[in-house]
């Protein structure tokens, strides 16, 4: 029985991971601008997330925020060779703090570009540089809400953790060797397929139907 179920079991995970790996990221074309950072002392501006309206394999996503301040990405842009995961591996490497990003994510993760989602993309870069990156307060007008949001946010996820599994972390690219890199994105997990439910329910039952069999057989 114990050969048979790890047959089973393998051949339903081979089928997951194959439809997981190959994967075409369209990017919108809206983004949020003029994100103010600083980095020590250094005033940066970055743009990033939401990117919206993303299109991951024929899905529209609900939202696609940065986790990647080292490399760029081009907005309206097809990367026909992305690679996606389920366990936050940003260009081969655990991303610092990924439990945290889906703590914000899943509590505050939105589509859009206004201040909310501004503050969302700042709070992320914040835990996935360590605190290295951090918003600029004094860049912003004593009417805006981003500093106040940004604080809720980072102050929110400091004593919580989130399930990485349940979204998708992205490493756009655009040839099949690997060798262009892009900058990484994030945006929720997909319901399950039909197609994929019915393949887990086959297995489970197959493997129940099997167990009593070899019971009864014992018996």
């Amino acid at each position: 029985m114990t050969k048979k179920v790890v047959v089973l079991l393998a051949g339903v995970m081979l089928t997951l991971a194959t439809n997981a790996m190959a994967s075409s990221l369209l990017t919108g074309g809206n983004y949020s601008h003029n994100i103010y950072l600083l980095k020590g002392t250094q005033q940066i501006t970055e743009d990033a997330g939401s990117i919206d309206t993303s299109v991951l394999d024929s899905r529209n996503l609900d939202y696609l925020y940065c986790v990647d301040l080292d490399h760029v990405i081009n907005i309206n842009t097809t990367y026909s060779y992305t690679s996606v995961n389920n366990t936050a591996l940003i260009h081969g490497q655990q991303l610092i703090h990924a439990d945290k990003v889906a703590y914000l994510l899943g509590t505050y993760g939105a589509g859009g570009q206004g201040e909310k989602a501004q503050a969302l993309q700042a709070a992320i870069w914040y835990e996935i540089t360590d605190g290295v990156y951090h918003l600029n307060d004094a860049a912003y007008s004593s009417t805006s809400n981003v500093p106040y949001l940004y604080k809720t946010y980072v102050n929110d996820a400091a004593n919580k953790s989130g399930d990485i599994s349940k979204f998708v972390w992205i490493n756009p690219g655009t040839d099949p060797t690997g060798t262009a890199v892009y900058q990484a994105q994030v945006t929720s997990a997909p319901a399950p397929e039909p197609s994929t439910i019915v393949l887990l329910v086959t297995g489970i039952l197959g493997m129940a139907i099997f167990g009593k069999r070899r019971m009864i057989k014992a018996a």
